[in-house]
């Protein structure tokens, strides 16, 4: 036999721990619907934050305790270096000050990822506190559990993660966690102080049985055919979502390490990453990638230093012209280990008092001191900037390096045929590479592709990138754009690399008669094509919708005879006027067919729009209350307890009738008030409730006056009211 306090101890952390495997549900799909990493370390940190709490150690020290496994957390995943040093608790505080500011600035968007972090662990140790309440003290899951299920299933239907096996888990952990929560209260609500050897387990044991069968028989049992169509592809087209019901997810738009998964929506961001110093508009390159999986870009290319200058190589092909800028990181940014530029380095010149290395692959440069990378907030920079002669690069035909053909025409050998087919169509009728690259630029300018930047799906098992974007959705922003043209022409034999950074920027204002200052965002993150013409180096391309190429292309001069001129724009402008009524005369024709079917979405509204909303909110909030006993109880002792009237005592007694009623004290049928309150002393080993009873008595049958009954009995009332939940 187990003695009372063994065996509540045994249970509790039976139940708490249940309510951690329920909670970790929450902490699984992270990675997949956030940009969160180091998962195992939030779910470790949340591990010692339930078992401290489950030691009920005094607060200060459970707080204090927990605020130092918070920074321990931090310095997992955000700081480099040993941890007994004070290096990182500058970092840290610094970072603490700079966020709170932004916060009083009302600039939330603009926290750090580190201060995010921050947060979410302080969530995490307030939810070890209010899982040990709900199921410890209050014995009260099924609130957790039902919203437990509805946010895997929300993500499981609008993200790309499976929760398939999630639901099993939480069934199986949910329904054994009510029933032994519900069959502890009933237990102690009789006064048991012995129980049998080992009670926890047999009842766990039994729950397991009844709920393995009970799946076992819904998984053996017959089942009918969906009786309604799916309500998904609806809900997702009445709140502007795409139909693709699967392997959808909606990021912040900005520059990321990460590019081995491409697809899915963005959020706007403009949140400033660096505000740039130059004579002219750029892009500014960050780095380039050679490796195409079917499904993003990876790194493959050996670390080498690159040690060509561009401005020494004389050819037809190219103009370079030396410049200058000054890049500043803005102080939103969270800084980068490498810089941004335009054009082609100057590599013969230090940046600062440090020494640069660029990648001769990757085009990554980055900033050194001895072995020590050195990450810079502002930095000057001297460059090449290219103007490209089409006429030179159309005559280039020698072949190409062996390590640029190596690693810049490598294909997945699952890529579908029919991309290939494609690039082939489209080049057929040109005979040198800049033409053929051209045309493949020219091809995504179609009306048939839209630039498109939150309705884009992420390719499914099996399927690729590329194809999905050029024959089925053809629909995405720059990731979509750039990396097909790199597939198709690389499909046909043109070394080409995928190449990221930021476009232009926005012009904030002129410092000087040459030079303009510009803001860049997270917004102008961007991507583009580089294709590698011999002799002259890499080239950059378009092909994203409603964005023009940085780089300057000087067309050929060609002497056109003034007659023939003018005969060249009268055809021009006929073929325009047929084009025009061809286009008129399909737009009547599809009048009829596309009205009907597409009314029914596009018409499609909210009735009573976001009043209608804030009503549902408003009520489910108030239902919500009123269903829960301790603040229902809460709200009648703050409210009789600032009574002091006369009349407070008849109302303050009823209150308590129908509180009891609440709480499950019945009143028997037949049963008087003074059996009843007779029974509730005894349950509750007190007097306070005959008391009350007599005094009411006294008043509605005895004619007393309620002058001093209040003042009298509102001690017991509220010491009674107490009682009720405990």
């Amino acid at each position: 036999m187990l003695n009372k306090k063994q065996l509540e101890t045994g249970k509790d952390f039976l139940l708490y721990g249940l309510s951690f495997m329920l909670l970790m549900e929450w902490l699984l799909p992270l990675p997949y619907i956030t940009d969160t990493g180091y998962i195992f370390v939030f779910v470790l940190i949340t591990a010692v934050f339930f078992f401290i709490t489950f030691l009920q150690l005094p607060v200060m020290v459970s707080m204090l305790l927990k605020s130092l496994l918070i920074c321990y957390g931090l310095y997992l995943v955000f700081i480099e270096g040993p941890f007994f040093s004070m290096e990182w608790v500058t970092v840290l505080l610094s970072d603490l000050f700079f966020n709170v500011r932004l916060m009083i600035a009302g600039e939330w968007y603009a926290l750090t990822d580190m201060f995010r972090s921050f947060l979410f662990y302080v969530l995490l140790a307030i939810m070890s506190y209010l899982l040990f309440y709900w199921t410890v003290h209050a014995r009260r899951v099924l609130f957790f559990l039902v919203f437990t299920v509805a946010y895997i299933t929300v993500i499981d239907t609008f993200t790309i993660y499976d929760a398939s096996f999630a639901i099993i888990r939480i069934f199986i952990i949910g329904f054994l966690l009510l029933g032994l929560v519900t069959m502890y209260r009933m237990i102690e609500q009789q006064p048991i102080f012995k129980a049998p050897k080992m009670l926890p387990v047999r009842l766990a044991t039994l729950l397991v049985l009844l709920i393995g069968a009970g799946g076992l028989l819904g998984l053996l049992s017959p089942k009918l055919d969906p009786q309604w169509e799916d309500p998904v592809p609806f809900v997702r087209a009445a709140v502007g979502m795409g139909e693709n019901g699967a392997g959808e997810g909606v990021q912040r738009i900005g520059y990321g390490d990460h590019d081995e998964q491409l697809g899915g929506g963005f959020i706007d961001d403009d949140t400033p990453v660096f505000y740039a110093t130059s004579s002219r508009e750029h892009y500014w390159r960050g780095e380039t990638k050679d490796y195409y999986t079917g499904k993003g870009w990876e790194t493959t290319t050996p670390v080498e230093r690159k040690e060509f200058l561009y401005a020494d190589r004389a050819n037809v092909a190219a103009d370079y012209e030396q410049l200058e800028a000054v890049i500043e990181l803005a102080e939103q940014s969270n800084g980068f280990n490498h810089l941004f530029y335009p054009g082609e380095l100057v590599l013969d010149h230090r940046i600062q008092d440090f020494e640069l290395f660029q990648d001769a692959y990757t085009g990554k440069a980055s900033t050194y001191q001895g072995a020590r990378s050195i990450r810079l907030a502002e930095y000057y920079i001297e460059y090449f900037y290219p103007v490209y002669q089409i006429d030179g690069l159309r005559a280039i035909n020698n072949e190409d390096p062996e390590p640029i053909r190596d690693y810049y025409t490598q294909l997945p050998d699952e890529l579908p045929e029919r991309v290939r087919d494609l690039a082939i169509e489209i080049t057929e009728e040109e005979d040198n590479r800049y033409d053929k690259a051209k045309a493949i630029e020219l091809y995504f300018g179609r009306a048939d592709f839209q630039y498109e930047t939150q309705d884009v799906p992420i390719p499914g098992e099996g399927e690729d990138y590329v194809d999905q974007f050029l024959f089925e959705t053809m629909r995405g922003y720059c990731d979509n754009f750039s990396t097909a043209m790199i597939v198709m022409l690389r499909s046909i034999d043109i070394p080409a690399r995928w190449a990221k950074g930021f476009t232009q920027g926005e012009l904030v204002e002129s410092v000087s008669d040459t030079h303009n200052l510009y803001k860049v965002t997270n917004g102008n993150a961007h991507s583009w094509v580089e294709v590698y013409f011999p002799d002259v180096g890499w080239v950059a391309f378009e092909p994203t919708q409603g964005f023009d190429n940085a780089y300057e292309f000087n067309e050929p001069e060609v002497e056109v005879d003034e007659t023939e001129e003018e005969t060249r724009i009268e055809e021009e402008e006929d073929t325009e006027e047929q084009e025009v009524e061809d286009v008129f005369a399909d737009l009547e024709g599809d009048d009829e067919e596309t009205s009907a079917s597409s009314g029914a979405f596009q018409n499609w509204t909210i009735p009573g729009g976001p009043w209608v909303l804030m009503v549902l909110v408003v009520a489910v909030f108030v239902f919500v209350l009123s269903k829960n006993k301790r603040l229902v109880q809460y709200y009648l002792l703050r409210k009789y307890g600032r009574r002091q009237d006369e009349e407070a005592f008849l109302q303050a007694y009823d209150r308590l009738l129908w509180l009891l009623n609440y709480f499950g004290w019945k009143r028997e049928n037949g049963e008087t008030l003074r059996e009843y309150a007779i029974r509730l002393d005894q349950e509750f080993e007190t007097v306070e409730m005959m008391s009350l009873t007599m005094e009411y008595e006294r008043i509605m049958y005895g004619g007393q006056s309620l002058e001093t009954s209040w003042l009298n009995q509102k001690s017991n009332w509220l010491s009674f009211v107490r009682k009720i939940e405990s």
